[in-house]
């Protein structure tokens, strides 16, 4: 391996992601330290805390990759006509980014920040961003809601599909039966909307 001297501050942060995104996918979400980290790149601990602020920050990068990865997915299913077919894509996208990166997938949402320390506000962009997203179609799906209708909407539609993407992943489905997910999130996108669309007629 390189030295340090060898590498540029971001070439190292990179190493230094990639090296937690290689253990959390090995080893899942519970399983990795700084010790850890810092010795797949031939380093001390120390090193990292030149690089990030904190064990924290270097998660928080990793799951903004993370995010960056499902909002590229979210925003290429946007091209249908149809809302209601846009918001389905959506939903399947967010369910094949849970099943082939199960385990960073899972890190986006289990990560809690040490003594309660605030998320920073280039972080909040990306989760705001896919609920935007969703904001757009329910906008043309339901015309007739106001704005703050649709946020709740799109918070109480996405929690719905989320549950069913973790449940997926984490086999909690097979004791119901053998329903494929992707069954379950066209059942709810088509319920859910077709009540939100009549509540928005009345």
């Amino acid at each position: 391996m390189a030295r340090r001297n060898q590498h540029s501050k971001e070439e190292l942060r990179a190493m230094a992601i990639q090296a937690l995104a290689d253990l959390v996918e090995r080893e899942g979400v519970d399983n990795f330290s700084v010790r850890q980290i810092a010795g797949k790149l031939g380093y001390t601990p120390g090193m990292l805390y030149h690089l990030f602020v904190n064990l924290d920050d270097l998660i928080l990068h990793l799951n903004a990759q993370t995010l960056d990865a499902l909002n590229a997915r979210i925003d290429q299913a946007t091209h249908h006509d149809d809302p209601v077919a846009v918001l389905k894509a959506m939903a399947f996208e967010y369910l094949r980014l849970a099943q082939q990166h199960t385990a960073l997938w899972q890190l986006v949402f289990s990560h809690r920040m040490a003594n309660q320390a605030p998320v920073p506000d280039w972080y909040i962009d990306r989760t705001r961003h896919m609920f935007e997203q969703v904001e757009v179609q329910l906008k043309r799906g339901v015309p007739a809601a106001d704005e703050k209708q649709r946020q709740v909407m799109a918070r109480t539609l996405w929690g719905s599909v989320h549950g069913i993407c973790l449940l997926h992943v984490e086999n909690k489905l097979n004791v119901a039966g053998d329903i494929a997910p992707e069954m379950m999130l066209e059942s709810l996108l088509d319920h859910y909307l077709s009540s939100c669309a009549r509540e928005g007629e009345k």
